[in-house]
């Protein structure tokens, strides 16, 4: 088990990120370089699109503070809170999370890591990226509720309202090889 302050200490140092969740730390794995297009894409579609003074994208090396004893490396958070824009460190109010679904990751992101970054209040959008075949899941909260919109084809745009923008997927998916989706196919039994 290790203290927050041990933690922090052990980041400072460390070649490799580590997430903490009370008192446990786990190792990220490295990323396939069509995550890190996707990444490096999210971010500038994001940086073209809102005003650097109010707002920023951070990448894949920004630690948010989920609470005292939880802290996680989103692949990209945006911030517009005057508090995070001055941080050197951590940021504990973002507006928008996007992670990049990796095979390895995927049901994680989906279930625990949602459920964690829902406690956050100022989070608006997480946002969850396929980098297997076009497919992004956004989920919105509005009046404490929050919705999915499903977008699946390279002509959609993904919206987020929290940072007034729309991104296209194309430019998402820039040079991102992608699958065909499965098909669905209907139960009949």
């Amino acid at each position: 088990m290790y203290s927050v302050e041990e933690y922090l200490a052990l980041e400072e140092v460390s070649e490799v990120r580590h997430e903490f969740y009370q008192g446990e730390i786990f190792a990220m794995t490295g990323a396939s370089l069509p995550h890190n297009r996707l990444i490096k894409n999210s971010v500038r579609a994001i940086e073209d699109r809102i005003n650097p003074d109010m707002c920023e994208a951070f990448i894949d090396g920004a630690l948010v503070e989920i609470s005292a004893d939880c802290y996680l490396y989103p692949d990209v958070v945006v911030s517009c809170h005057d508090e995070d824009l001055a941080s050197d460190r951590i940021l504990r109010h973002p507006s928008v999370i996007i992670e990049v679904l990796s095979p390895k990751t995927a049901d994680y992101d989906r279930t625990s890591k949602l459920r964690l970054y829902q406690r956050l209040s100022s989070l608006q959008h997480y946002v969850l990226i396929r980098q297997d075949y076009c497919w992004v899941d956004c989920l919105t909260r509005a009046a404490d509720e929050w919705s999915l919109r499903v977008y699946d084809s390279l002509a959609d745009e993904l919206e987020l309202s929290a940072l007034n923008i729309r991104i296209p997927l194309a430019e998402l998916y820039k040079r991102v090889k992608l699958d065909n989706p499965p098909q669905l196919q209907p139960d009949i039994r």
